[in-house]
């Protein structure tokens, strides 16, 4: 199994979201509101100097899932290119409770 951490600026919700429906990805955690920085977009501190805000999605499936997954939000990020901002970042799950 693996993990995939999407980080996306929240202008780009309802996209992620539909990609995820798209791809019939049923099981996700969400954080609607993250802040931080990165090196093409700057910072999301979500305040009065550094204004906007990232969410994040988790999503934990099988090899082939998450690839495909993967591919489909790097091809978001080419269409939109890096000032909005999307990125996935995987990582192997060694266990969890429970089914996925």
């Amino acid at each position: 199994m693996k993990m995939l951490m999407i980080v996306y600026n929240i202008s780009l919700s309802n996209e992620v979201i539909s990609l995820l429906d798209s791809l019939k990805v049923t099981c996700f955690t969400q954080w609607p509101r993250v802040i931080g920085r990165g090196q093409s977009t700057g910072p999301k501190y979500d305040n009065d100097i550094w204004p906007g805000a990232n969410a994040a999605i988790m999503v934990v499936a099988d090899e082939a899932k998450t690839d495909e997954l993967f591919k489909a939000i790097a091809h978001l990020r080419d269409e939109i290119g890096t000032h909005e901002g999307v990125k996935a970042f995987q990582l192997a799950v060694e266990r969890m409770t429970g089914d996925i």
